[in-house]
């Protein structure tokens, strides 16, 4: 008995020793991804540890500056950024969890090739896929349009792959073989079955693909050339080449911020499920 009590208190031990050194790595990682923001908070507002009163004298004037910027050109190019973030989201969502349907839930000559095909893709560069992509829209005189920026991200291989790998590790055949039974088509079934079973990934996704598109800068500094359909890292970089105010970095961040609150309740959720089924 005194042995199992001792082995009880060394597991013991070894369990809080882990769960300590769990604690301390991730609050360090924690400051170390939070400390450039707010880094760069501290430096917008004027606070500072030895005078922390400074705020209240610097805010007003950044407030005026708040008001100038949703009043200047540089506005334009963030409703741009917004349009193209959300557009070219929920396309990518939607198609990408269409497709995985397709290959994981029918049976139709070609799936494999299809499938192997897209694991493919995603071995391609990506520089050289958006060089074939630029030649293509300057071919067509297609430069300096938004839609140039939302319709790719319909076709993006790993998008495909991550809900497939979702959807054949979450989802059951019987849900579909019982709502055809009950008469459901098969637009029904994928959008009132398939999709809210697939919303982890969807939110998991989403958040992925938001970042890629609102931080994107290569594409539309080459394919915009009308400084009236400039996204806003664009005009961001025009405005530090110009020594202005660093409030357009601060503003950049919120959209992703709010994003990743909505968001990371529904992939908690897929995650707690996923732990009671097992």
């Amino acid at each position: 008995m005194e042995n199992k009590v001792l082995d009880r208190v060394v597991m013991q031990r070894k369990e809080l020793i882990l769960k300590g050194i769990v604690y301390v790595v991730s609050i360090i990682l924690f400051f170390m991804t939070l400390y450039p923001f707010l880094s760069l908070l501290a430096d917008y507002s004027g606070f500072t540890i030895k005078n922390p009163a400074n705020v209240f004298k610097v805010l007003p004037k950044r407030w005026k500056e708040f008001v100038r910027f949703f009043q200047s050109r540089i506005a334009l190019s963030y409703v741009n950024s917004m349009i193209v973030t959300i557009s070219s989201t929920i396309l990518n969502v939607y198609f990408s969890a269409l497709t995985a349907h397709a290959v994981v839930n029918y049976r139709w000559r070609g799936r494999k090739i299809f499938s192997n095909f897209v694991l493919a893709m995603m071995m391609i560069p990506t520089s050289i896929a958006s060089s074939g992509f630029i030649t293509m829209v300057y071919r067509f005189h297609l430069q300096s349009t938004l839609s140039m920026l939302i319709f790719p991200a319909i076709a993006t291989p790993i998008s495909v792959v991550f809900m497939r790998m979702y959807l054949e590790s979450a989802f059951s055949m019987e849900l579909i073989y019982s709502a055809r039974v009950d008469g459901a088509g098969e637009i029904r079934i994928f959008h009132q079955i398939v999709l809210p079973i697939m919303k982890p990934a969807i939110a998991t996704q989403a958040i992925f693909a938001m970042a890629q598109s609102w931080n994107d800068l290569l594409r539309p500094m080459i394919l915009l050339l009308d400084d009236k359909k400039k996204t806003m890292p664009v005009a961001l970089l025009m405005n530090n080449a110009l020594g202005q105010s660093d409030l357009p970095v601060i503003i950049l961040t919120i959209p992703l911020i709010i994003a990743y609150l909505l968001l990371a309740r529904h992939i908690v959720e897929g995650v707690q499920l996923g732990s009671v089924k097992m």
